[in-house]
């Protein structure tokens, strides 16, 4: 029902702005407007929102991974509900390294909770919930298994040495992200159960569909409602780009889901105590 509501008013809307607008730009600039110009209005209005509103309805199946070329995420997604933690095991501020000067790692399995824990990821046995680092270690990496890989794979914490000489996890946007050893795909530790894998065919799709999205703005104002080409041309840009940064962004928020388990997420980075030596 709600796809039809902005069908309906885009419809509106845009009818009321090609049958207003387009007589007085068409009679100031060509000294009379197109013939049937209230039919050619409503033609125009019906093509410009029947595309907007299946660009909502392909972005209800698909959140954010089709939106504008400002916002559009170039990635699909695979979920998963268990993982390895690999941790840099402490000890009297320092790390603990083998004969060979080599950090020495520990693998903790974690599961999803289950219920009410279902956002959050807890050890399995007695142990408690996932933490990226404390006084005892510091999460260098994760192991993940997918459908699609034999083995799990490992993504290695983003890492900095600051200016103390220390190694501290280097965050993006709005976590620590660990990235594949020989490849692409990535997981947020604010995200923990989301595995990003970057997509040249979802990169592909959805600049297509802002380019056709200014397509159809040209065919609204040239053939159908007879601008010139060069005008037809100015107006579909200044419209295409007036609708992708104003008009678009309000019609898909009501359709997307507020970002996985917010709160819970902070506390459980926020649990996260500094190493002594500096993680």
């Amino acid at each position: 029902m709600s796809l039809v509501i902005v069908l309906v008013l885009v419809t509106v809307v845009l009818f009321a702005l090609f049958l207003g607008g387009g007589l007085v730009a068409q009679g100031y600039l060509y000294q009379a407007p197109a013939d049937r110009f209230p039919v050619r209005a409503l033609a125009a209005a019906v093509l410009v929102s029947s595309f907007v509103t299946l660009w909502v309805l392909i972005d209800k199946r698909n959140p954010r991974k089709y939106d504008t070329f400002f916002e559009f995420a170039p990635y699909t997604t695979k979920e998963f509900d268990e993982f390895e933690a690999v941790r840099w095991t402490a000890a009297g501020g320092k790390f603990v390294t083998d004969e060979s000067g080599k950090r020495t790692e520990t693998g903790v399995k974690f599961r999803r909770g289950v219920g009410a824990k279902s956002k959050s990821f807890y050890e399995e046995g007695p142990g408690g919930e996932f933490v990226l680092n404390s006084g005892r270690f510091m999460t260098a990496a994760i192991k993940v298994k997918t459908d699609s890989d034999a083995e799990p794979i490992r993504l290695n914490a983003r890492l900095k040495t600051d200016a103390a000489g220390n190694q501290v996890y280097l965050k993006e946007y709005e976590g620590v992200r660990f990235e594949e050893e020989r490849g692409s795909r990535y997981v947020s530790a604010e995200q923990l159960g989301t595995l990003f894998v970057p997509s040249n065919s979802t990169v592909a799709l959805a600049l297509f569909i802002n380019f056709l999205h200014f397509v159809v703005w040209f065919v609204a104002f040239w053939p159908i409602l007879q601008f010139i080409r060069g005008h037809a041309f100015l107006l579909a840009t200044a419209c295409g780009l007036f609708t992708m940064l104003l008009i678009m962004p309000l019609l898909f928020k009501p359709n997307r889901e507020p970002k996985p388990a917010d709160a819970p997420k902070v506390a459980a980075v926020g649990k996260s105590r500094p190493v002594a030596g500096g993680v």
